[in-house]
């Protein structure tokens, strides 16, 4: 869905940058001039000039250098800190365009920062990615023991990572992560088997290829998990093509 969102930023309490502000840099940065720049952009000369000179006042550095005289009213010209300012509001736009498109799908969870920022933003191989907090971190001095609370607030997963990780990710009890985990490493289980990482799913789709099969799973929370099965570990439910494979819900636990 392509939303009417608007990107207002304030400094000060004061207007810095809206979207009439930005057509009008972005019609300076192509014309040189703040009256032609005015034009383009619709506004008057004197609103574009109020405009600028608040800008420049509020930001930590200038945005557009005016070059006094000349035709036209002199020439003007976006700093290379304008230049990026720019850039990156325009970068802003388009994440909450995105944001906005991802984050409507009634399944994607609202209440961890990274968790919802990882749906439209991360860019991973993995296709399951897990939000939650750090519940206990245990190390030897070469591998730690990360223990995450997932956002049902009921899960634990278990993950070992180096000690220089855990530095470098700076992991400390209640610091919000995302456990990232590939799909050929899930194992199915029609019932509890002896090894960690073990909860309940239910079975939602099943897709057979030649080199194995992909197991779409979802979690009691609604958070969906993808297993691919080798040929030699297949599950062999009655299909009724055409279209996905699925079979009635049943409980597995992935581990």
């Amino acid at each position: 869905m392509q939303a009417n969102i608007s990107l207002v930023i304030h400094l000060s309490n004061k207007l810095f940058a809206d979207p009439r502000r930005i057509r009008l840099l972005l019609a300076i940065e192509e014309t040189g001039s703040i009256s032609r720049g005015a034009r383009l952009a619709e506004i008057s000369y004197k609103t574009a000039w109020d405009a600028i000179d608040a800008m420049n006042t509020l930001a930590e550095q200038t945005i557009v250098e005016r070059v006094a005289g000349g035709k036209g009213g002199g020439g003007a010209h976006l700093t290379v800190y304008g230049r990026r300012m720019l850039r990156l509001y325009q970068l802003l736009e388009q994440i909450q365009q995105k944001a906005f498109d991802v984050l409507q799908e009634d399944n994607q969870p609202l209440n961890s920062l990274p968790g919802a920022i990882s749906r439209f933003s991360l860019q991973t191989s993995a296709r399951n990615q897990l939000s939650g907090t750090v519940a206990d971190r245990h190390s030897d001095g070469v591998l730690e023991t990360i223990t995450v609370l997932l956002s049902d607030k009921h899960t634990r997963v278990q993950v070992t990572i180096t000690h220089g990780s855990g530095e470098r990710l700076q992991i400390m009890p209640d610091k919000e992560v995302l456990v990232l985990i590939k799909a050929p490493w899930l194992k199915v289980h029609p019932r509890p088997a002896g090894e960690e990482n073990q909860f309940p799913v239910t079975i939602s789709a099943i897709t057979p290829g030649h080199t194995g099969t992909e197991v779409l799973m979802q979690l009691a929370n609604g958070e969906t998990l993808c297993a691919t099965l080798p040929p030699e570990r297949q599950i062999s439910p009655k299909v009724s093509p055409p279209g996905p494979v699925s079979t009635p819900p049943m409980p597995y636990w992935p581990a």
